[in-house]
Formats: structure tokens, sequence, C-alpha cells
């Protein structure tokens, strides 16, 4: 998974079932499933691993699923996901000690939650992270690769093409979006 993320690279955030299909055909490497619950998440990480495409989920957002240690170890070894978005520090390590990918969100909502996120730093063992919203990534990205070096993603309201070529220039390693447009781009 670390080596999806040492060029630039588009995760598409499938928030319509209806729109899997289309990112299965495409060429891009990753997916990241939304609105999913436990009852279809095991067949959906199957359909995308058959046709090779890595799988994340955002915990937080799984229909009865529960992020403890009991959960974290179901993603691994019953719904075969490769790596998971969460907020929760506790979270993000419990799901690197299984082994998973793990991409920590930072929400830019105010100074306090910017000091806060740069803080957990120090003890989250997240590979990547993601800054949301995507509007405010320029101002600080900066701030967060000075305290740590790991992939930088962008996400949360990406949704014209100029933004991409921003946020390569920026440096950042990729984003996550919804916006079918932007899955075209490579």
């Amino acid at each position: 998974m670390k080596k999806l993320f040492e060029q630039f690279t588009i995760v598409p955030s499938i928030r319509m079932l209806k729109d899997l299909d289309y990112v299965l055909e495409s060429s891009l490497p990753v997916v990241l499933l939304s609105e999913v619950h436990i009852g279809n998440l095991k067949s959906l990480v199957q359909r995308c691993h058959n046709k090779n495409k890595k799988v994340l989920v955002n915990v937080d957002l799984i229909g009865g699923f529960s992020p403890d240690k009991i959960g974290v170890k179901l993603l691994v070894d019953l719904f075969k996901v490769d790596g998971i978005f969460t907020s929760n520090i506790i979270t993000i390590n419990m799901c690197k000690s299984v082994g998973l990918f793990t991409i920590q969100r930072f929400f830019l909502m105010d100074s306090k939650a910017v000091d806060s996120s740069l803080k957990s730093l120090k003890k989250s063992q997240a590979d990547a992270i993601e800054l949301l919203p995507s509007p405010l990534v320029p101002e600080f990205f900066n701030k967060i690769v000075k305290k740590k070096d790991i992939p930088i993603l962008a996400g949360g309201f990406v949704n014209d093409v100029n933004s991409v070529k921003e946020f390569k220039k920026l440096g950042l390693k990729g984003m996550t979006t919804s916006c079918k447009d932007i899955w075209k781009l490579k």
C-alpha cells in the first residue's frame, strides 16, 4: 500500500454503489468504500480485489461496525480490507497493529483542531494523513510536513480538475474525491 502513495494517487470515494463498476473498470489502483455496512462489505471488497484494486474504508462510517479490538481484527480476517481512514488515534494504532494501512484524517475546522491534530502526530502510527477540507490544504500543508514526513492527501470538496494540479504542485501524494470527472484523470 505504501507504494501507492509514492506518486500522486487519486482515491475514488464510492458514495453510491452504482459508481463502483465504473471505478472497477478504471486504471485507478485503489478504492475508498464510503457507504458500506457489515452486510455488504465482504462482497464489495472481494469484487474490488478481483479487479486488482486495493480497498480502503472509513471505519467511522461502516454501518453496524465498531472499531474495537474484535472489529479491527475482523477488518483483516473476515472483510479483507487493505487499509482504513479515521480521525481516532487509538483506532489508527489498533489497525496498524494488525497490519492495515492507516490514514489519519485531520479536520481543519479551527485553530484548536489544527493544534490538536499536530499534537496527535507524536503518538500516531499512521502511514498517511488526509487533510480536510481540501480548500484549506494549501494553508496548512507545510505545518504538517514539518511535524512528520509521511504522505499527505487532500480530501473533502475536491470537485474540480484545477485542484489536482495545485495539490500535485504542492507536493501532496494524493487526494480522495467522489467527483467522477477527477476519477478520469491520471
